[in-house]
């Protein structure tokens, strides 16, 4: 979750948290075995799309035309290679999910300039609140980011391990001059929970005895 304060900024925050991606199950996207070769256009040029019919033969069935290399009958399935598709991509993760006490925590982080103009004497800093203490991951106090174009970006990484249960927040602020030469600042602010990986659990039970 990122909160913002009110106002224009020229610079925004993006943070993800590196970890292994999931497998995305969905009906799959079918293609014809033609695509990996040639595209569509193809049959813009008659001389093409008459030689193009032998040399894919195989890839056809005998019970249906050949010579219809459209995308009329696409959704019908006459050869095994007929079902070919993408499924089971690999997405990146949309959240920070679960994050458990004992994990270290990764965090890749972009700072992206949607204005029409660049940024400069750009002063970044990351660190981690937790109920009981304050850690700092990233300063560029001393070595400032000279200039950040329009439309640009600057990207670091951030670890942390973690040995504290319960909400944490992220803060990410920026200090920086703006196109028109104003000093700005932005915080911006990325929340989670750290959970115990184990639970324990007792029940009690009473024996009569005699």
């Amino acid at each position: 979750m990122s909160t913002t304060p009110q106002g224009i900024h020229s610079l925004a925050f993006r943070v993800m948290r590196l970890c292994k991606p999931s497998f995305h199950v969905e009906p799959p996207f079918r293609l014809d075995p033609s695509d990996l070769f040639v595209g569509e256009d193809i049959f813009d040029d008659p001389l093409a799309a008459s030689n193009l019919s032998p040399l894919l033969s195989s890839h056809v069935n005998k019970s249906t035309d050949s010579s219809d290399m459209t995308f009329a009958n696409r959704f019908l399935l006459h050869h095994p290679s007929d079902a070919m598709g993408f499924s089971g991509l690999l997405v990146l993760p949309q959240s920070f999910g679960a994050i458990y006490l004992g994990e270290t925590f990764c965090s890749y982080i972009s700072i992206n300039n949607s204005s029409n103009f660049e940024v400069k004497d750009v002063i970044i800093k990351a660190e981690i609140q937790t109920e009981r203490e304050r850690i700092l991951l990233l300063d560029t106090s001393k070595s400032p980011v000279g200039t950040i174009h329009a439309g640009g970006h600057y990207d670091f990484i951030v670890e942390h391990d973690v040995k504290e249960l319960g909400a944490y927040t992220m803060v990410c602020t920026a200090l920086y001059n703006d196109g028109d030469g104003e000093r700005k600042y932005l915080p911006q602010f990325f929340k989670f929970v750290v959970a115990n990986p184990l639970s324990v659990r007792t029940k009690v039970r009473t024996i009569k005895v005699g």
